[in-house]
């Protein structure tokens, strides 16, 4: 339970990150003013007006011009209205909680306390997340930037077809329904025929709730590109 527990309090502490996006931003349609993105340099998610959160020791960040560091805010021993109130500080605005519609589906800890090696395996699996989907993305016209999703916490792209339709591919670190972290592609519209797709070489389709190709665990940048490109290849075929 304890990889589970850490990235749990991960996923909230970025809430904090995304409340300054979602509250000093100019809000867009796709919510897009709330995603974040992996700065390699940094070892952080960073979000609007520099807000971010690096993984290794659960520290906020704000980062200011040529990416210098203007201020830090370890959360360890501290809890999520500290992390608010350190952006509210800084900023000297109001920074919006996460709202209904948004709010993850497990409550926030009492104090942030994860544990060192879950943070430094977070901190490495979306470090190579963002590398390899940089690179899928590369080889793709109208392909979205990489970002991650703070509702979620998946770092994703996708990428859109003349006449509306649209695959995702993307990381995460688990969720309710997979616990343990996964990489995915889905398409939309949903296809039909969904019975009738062949078994990948790498990973497995997903038909409970949602369509789309999976694959489980820790897994190589090697094999996590190759399962994107055959999942892609075999969701457009």
């Amino acid at each position: 339970m304890s990889f589970i527990d850490s990235r749990q309090q991960l996923h909230w502490a970025a809430q904090a990150v995304a409340g300054v996006g979602r509250s000093l931003v100019p809000p867009q349609p796709d919510d897009s003013h709330s995603n974040l993105g992996w700065s390699r340099v940094h070892r952080a998610m960073i979000g609007g007006l520099g807000a971010g959160l690096r993984f290794r020791d659960l520290t906020l960040l704000v980062i200011k011009d040529r990416g210098l560091i203007d201020e830090e805010f370890p959360l360890r021993g501290r809890n999520l209205d500290d992390a608010f109130g350190f952006f509210e500080k800084y900023f000297g605005k109001a920074v919006r909680r996460p709202n209904k519609q948004e709010a993850l589906p497990v409550p926030p800890p009492s104090t942030f306390d994860p544990a060192d090696d879950d943070l430094a395996r977070l901190d490495r699996l979306y470090d190579s997340a963002d590398f390899v989907l940089q690179a899928f993305r590369s080889k793709r016209e109208n392909a979205s930037e990489v970002r991650c999703w703070p509702h979620h916490f998946d770092i994703a792209t996708l990428q859109t077809f003349d006449g509306g339709g649209s695959i995702g591919a993307g990381f995460l670190a688990g969720d309710g329904q997979h616990q343990q972290p996964y990489w995915y592609v889905n398409a939309h519209p949903r296809p039909a025929g969904v019975d009738a797709f062949a078994p990948l070489p790498l990973g497995f389709w997903n038909k409970e709730h949602w369509f789309g190709a999976v694959l489980l665990g820790d897994q190589t940048r090697e094999d996590a590109a190759a399962f994107l490109e055959a999942a892609a290849t075999a969701l457009r075929s």
